[in-house]
């Protein structure tokens, strides 16, 4: 069990993390007075949100596989559906 709650901790991490670098890529837009966040429809700031989290997962600062990091930014692009 425990290694189930630090899988889900690092899963809740990541997406943190992701979401902040999506936002900052412009590929997130973060309504502040809902606290919401949202995709945006721009595909050049997707394919850069894509590239940006491969590129900190591959310098370490973001742990996962290959997969879950693919895996956490369509999560985070395709939550406002």
């Amino acid at each position: 069990m425990a290694q189930l709650k630090g899988d889900d901790e690092a899963y809740e991490d990541r997406l943190v993390i992701l979401e902040d670098l999506g936002i900052e890529e412009n590929a997130l837009e973060h309504d502040e007075s809902t606290d919401e966040v949202s995709a945006s429809t721009d595909e050049a700031a997707v394919r850069r949100f894509f590239a940006r989290a491969f590129q900190e997962w591959a310098n370490g600062n973001v742990e996962g596989t290959a997969e879950e990091i693919f895996d956490a930014v369509v999560t985070l692009l395709d939550s406002d559906e």
